[in-house]
Order: structure tokens, then C-alpha cells, then sequence
């Protein structure tokens, strides 16, 4: 759950990670995870593949993300 508190760093959360993914998938498309860690890791050294991971599952639960199978690509909706 997200949970915002005093000591959140806004550089390194949920909410800006998946950020990052959306601006990836907007600008190139659909793209794989190691893409979407490789775009990711320009903004912050900090993110690492477990975050890229967590957002994309955060985006999809939001009906936001999709996972073609086709392609191995994950996409915007």
C-alpha cells in the first residue's frame, strides 16, 4: 500500500518509477523490461529492476499497462 510519510523520498518512489515507464512507453513505444530498466536508470542510479518490475504490475492493476505476449513487450492501454 501507498503509504506517504515524512521520510518518503519522492525520487525513488512508486508513483515517479512509474512515471518513468509511461514517459518510456509514450516516447518509444512498446518496450521489455530490460528497456524500461534501461530508460529508468538515466533519471536515478537507485532504481533497480525489482522497481521497474512493481510499477508496470502497478500500472497494469490500474488498467493503465498490458503485457503482449506476441512481442514480450509491455504497452500503454
Amino acid at each position: 500500500m501507498l503509504t506517504p510519510h515524512r521520510f518518503t523520498n519522492f525520487n525513488y518512489c512508486l508513483i515517479y518509477v512509474s512515471s518513468l515507464v509511461i514517459e518510456c512507453l509514450i516516447s518509444r513505444g512498446g518496450s521489455n523490461l530490460n528497456q524500461l530498466y534501461d530508460y529508468c536508470k538515466l533519471s536515478s542510479n537507485e532504481i533497480n529492476e525489482q522497481d521497474i518490475t512493481l510499477s508496470v504490475s502497478f500500472l497494469y492493476l490500474l488498467g493503465r499497462a498490458r503485457y503482449n505476449t506476441k512481442n514480450d513487450k509491455v504497452e500503454l492501454l
